[in-house]
């Protein structure tokens, strides 16, 4: 299995094995990016060149081919909010309810956004939801996709600490700052927000409870609620941990429960944060059971009993069967009158079941009881127009033999005017083509193919910079727009260009 952690700046990459039950990580990649992509999560293109080239370099580290591939992504890359439920609506109207509130807000349509949703079960208190860019999700989804992996699981960060399984009710708390990011599941019920300390005093900024309802969890006041334990997998300060002191802090260690293998990167220096991210990517069972950003959106149910029962079967007491002392039932004899009535209805069924066959008789030979007179009916159809029928079927015929042409002269001008030994890589598909071609000239592959490409990146290669890698991806066209290409010559256009080329010549109609 693959982990990959995404943050603002750069990507850590891990591959572990698991055998008998323990999981070893075989080998650790930090890749840094060109820039910050906070900025750029709506920019597919700015995506593509800048976090799918990461991900490419990653992988001549780590190979993904044939791998299952577990992502986490920052929070600061999505946003939460929740929304409480009420009695009797079930889950579609849920949804209809968030999409409902998303299209109020009146975004702008550059900001394509998806909406993923989650529930806690039983209590079904509130509803986690998170709103992800479409361009990350996508350019992710189908970098890995390239690469030869399986887009197994993506998810914030701080899903996969409060969705592991370790408790049922957790926290984990971020530092930004003088201030902490909280994320908080306690009785089926998710909350968020931030909170500071002024002169060792807790002061809550901003949350979705009351403020007393959320110091309490977390033990920084005197109550009587039950509180939860805080997990923190960045580092803190002595000021920040006796600023917790009260609390039940749990400061993460990265692979605390991970063996390391022989072939791991000494030498490899990753943030604390991230490498406990990528620690509980391997190790809980947030990626199998929390909401995943790589499937439909939708609004999704999570149980913690069942995430435990995967981890631990749990003991379970020998049922007794207890058997029931029923009164046995004493059959009687029917008397004379029940055999008289019965004997009536059977015969009452059979003259119903012969008198329907024989109107039905009566319908399939064309002389019905009921309806007609006695003479023969004949019904007839509406007439067809064959004319129409068979114009419809000879276009789309046509527009079919059209995109194939289409298709084909692309694939024949791409092998043609170009040097198929310089590609790295060339993967065609039904709707569009995605190439790597190494090159120390611009290869100039869109006037080529008089295509406009839907993404576009060039690398260089070696240490001279003198050869580059080309990144190019092309679409189809579609079989909508097929009208615009050259249908070719007719009849008369075929015999005029033929009188203008051959001189002497004998047409013979057939």
């Amino acid at each position: 299995m693959i982990g990959i952690v995404i943050s603002d700046t750069f990507l850590v990459c891990g591959v572990c094995t698991e055998n008998e039950g323990k999981r070893t990580l075989n080998n650790l990649k930090q890749v840094p990016y060109t820039e910050p992509i906070n900025n750029l999560l709506y920019l597919e293109g700015e995506l593509n060149s800048i976090l799918g080239i990461a991900l490419r370099r990653a992988t001549e580290y780590i190979p993904v081919s044939g791998q299952d591939v577990v992502v986490a992504i920052d929070d600061d890359f999505v946003h939460h909010s929740v929304l409480d439920t009420e009695v009797d609506l079930a889950r579609e109207d849920y949804w209809d309810y968030i999409n409902w509130i998303e299209q109020k807000k009146n975004r702008p349509e550059s900001q394509e956004i998806s909406l993923f949703g989650q529930i806690y079960l039983p209590e079904e208190t509130n509803i986690h939801i998170v709103a992800c860019p479409i361009p990350l999700t996508r350019t992710i989804k189908l970098s890995i996709a390239e690469l030869g992996g399986n887009p197994y699981w993506m998810g914030p960060a701080s899903s996969v600490i409060i969705d592991a399984g370790h408790v049922s009710d957790a926290a984990m708390i971020k530092k930004k700052k003088n201030q902490y990011e909280f994320h908080l599941v306690q009785n089926c019920r998710y909350d968020h927000g931030l909170l500071s300390f002024t002169a060792g005093i807790p002061r809550i900024i901003n949350a979705t409870q009351p403020d007393d309802v959320i110091l309490a969890s977390f033990r920084l006041v005197e109550s009587d609620l039950d509180d939860v334990p805080v997990y923190s997998p960045g580092k803190l300060g002595r000021q920040a941990i006796a600023a917790w002191e009260s609390s039940d802090l749990r400061l993460m260690e990265p692979f605390d429960s991970v063996s390391l293998g022989s072939a791991l990167l000494s030498d490899e220096v990753v943030s604390h944060f991230e490498l406990n991210i990528l620690s509980e990517l391997i190790i809980s069972g947030a990626t199998g059971h929390s909401f995943n950003f790589f499937e439909e959106p939708q609004v999704t149910d999570f149980l913690f009993t069942e995430l435990f029962s995967d981890e631990k079967e749990p003991y379970l007491e020998p049922v007794q069967v207890l058997k029931e002392n029923r009164s046995e039932k004493v059959s009687r004899p029917m008397s004379s009158g029940e055999m008289l009535w019965l004997f009536l209805a059977l015969i009452f069924i059979m003259g119903l079941f012969f008198a329907m066959n024989y109107i039905k008789f009566r319908e399939d030979i064309n002389r019905p009881l009921f309806g007609t007179k006695s003479e023969y009916t004949v019904k007839r159809s509406a007439p067809r127009n064959i004319i129409s029928i068979v114009d419809e079927k000879s276009e789309h015929d046509m527009k079919m033999h059209l995109h194939s042409r289409a298709v084909t002269s692309i694939l024949a001008k791409l092998f043609l005017e170009t040097d198929l030994e310089r590609y790295n890589n060339l993967t065609v598909t039904k709707s569009f083509i995605s190439l790597e071609y190494m090159s120390g000239l611009n290869p100039d592959i869109e006037h080529t193919l008089e295509l406009e490409p839907t993404s576009y990146s060039v690398e260089a290669t070696g240490d001279d910079s003198t050869m580059f890698l080309w990144y190019y991806s092309f679409d189809f066209p579609t079989l909508e727009k097929i009208d615009t290409l050259d249908v070719g010559l007719d009849k008369d256009q075929f015999l005029v260009q033929l009188d203008t080329i051959i001189a002497d010549y004998t047409l013979k109609y057939f």
